[in-house]
């Protein structure tokens, strides 16, 4: 029989609570020995709601716990590196929130730790087992698009400004705002989808339009502080210069005078791809192109009917086969870490008004 693999929780708030703990709670074999967070109360609140054994206010008490095999991270994007550093560093594999880091150099060590130690550092992309977004990466993979040169996403919210004034708003322990928030996600998603081309140059437009004056908040987030910090990014256009000639363009807003949307576009020559809820149902979609004796072709095409919490749970489920020798978690740290590289590109780019060359 496999013996069971036991998890240490770091961080006691929504993302852990509503996500990490549940997910795992669900799998077989999966025990959690212990959560912590630097509000040791919650964190024994937590405990006592999933019938956790132990408690702790500091995340080196579940790096160093000698039962604990993996660890889940859910803190403020500023934590992600030291709790993952720890963790690595005394044999845990981890599976950590995105972004990896607020900076490259902290994603490098991540990396690097999770090399030196011979264990799995996954990053929890929750978007990419969607099936339509598995549908776009296998007709790329086939070929069924032909040569794609042009990739466009995009994710607008138009009331979404998380926990305004708390660490989701400060640059120090969040990293940037919509761009390391959900520009993660976007980007993530259409460079998987693509297979992780090389980028040879980034530009980056990011602006901070409504955040500064309290408007667009939106309801993730507990902590919210009237008139608090808020020193960060609320809308972002980045382009993506790739070396093969193509073009891929990411546009992400968390407060936005229009309706929420998310949209994937992909202009290959031998066809094309266009996910776009708004325009085609939440049922259906997805739709692809081609044109057939110089008619053109719409398809829609049959995928399964998998909610979201169930793409959610199967990120946990492939990183415990990962961490158990099967197969790789849905998203790598070296992934993850590409991604980071072209956000702080984007930043650069944004900062410096010019294009960056990688």
């Amino acid at each position: 029989m496999t013996a069971p693999l036991r998890f240490g929780v770091v961080g006691a708030g929504a993302i852990t609570t509503l996500g990490h703990i549940p997910s795992l709670q669900s799998l077989p074999g999966v025990e959690i020995v212990a959560v912590c967070d630097t509000n040791l109360e919650r964190a024994r609140q937590a405990a006592a709601k999933f019938n956790i054994p132990n408690a702790y206010a500091d995340f080196q008490d579940i790096a160093r716990h000698p039962e604990i095999d993996a660890v889940t991270i859910g803190v403020p994007n500023a934590f992600h590196a030291p709790a993952a550093l720890a963790a690595l560093d005394n044999g845990k594999h981890v599976l950590c929130e995105k972004p990896l880091a607020t900076n490259v150099a902290d994603g490098e060590a991540m990396v690097a730790a999770a090399r030196r130690s011979g264990r799995v550092l996954a990053v929890n992309m929750s978007n990419r087992p969607r099936p339509e977004f598995l549908a776009l990466q296998a007709a790329v993979q086939s070929g069924k698009l032909g040569t794609v040169t042009y990739a466009f996403g995009r994710m607008i919210r138009q009331n979404g400004i998380p926990g305004f004034g708390s660490w989701f708003t400060r640059k120090e322990l969040a990293g940037g705002g919509a761009t390391m928030d959900i520009g993660v996600h976007m980007l993530d998603a259409v460079m998987w989808i693509l297979g992780f081309p090389a980028v040879s140059a980034v530009r980056g437009e990011i602006q901070a339009v409504h955040g500064p004056h309290e408007r667009g908040l939106g309801n993730w987030g507990a902590d919210r502080i009237k008139g608090g910090t808020f020193d960060v990014d609320d809308l972002a256009a980045i382009h993506l210069r790739l070396a093969d000639g193509g073009l891929v363009t990411v546009e992400v807003t968390w407060a936005f005078h229009g309706r929420n949307e998310m949209r994937i576009q992909l202009a290959g020559d031998q066809g094309g791809a266009d996910f776009f809820p708004d325009l085609y149902g939440e049922k259906t979609p997805l739709r692809f192109f081609r044109t057939e004796d110089d008619v053109p072709v719409e398809i829609t095409p049959a995928l399964p009917d998998v909610d979201w919490s169930a793409a959610w749970v199967q990120g946990y489920t492939r990183f415990v086969e990962a961490v158990r020798g099967h197969g790789q978690p849905v998203a790598t740290g070296d992934e993850a870490l590409i991604v980071l590289k072209l956000l702080d590109a984007a930043y650069r780019s944004a900062a410096e008004k010019r294009e960056v060359a990688l």
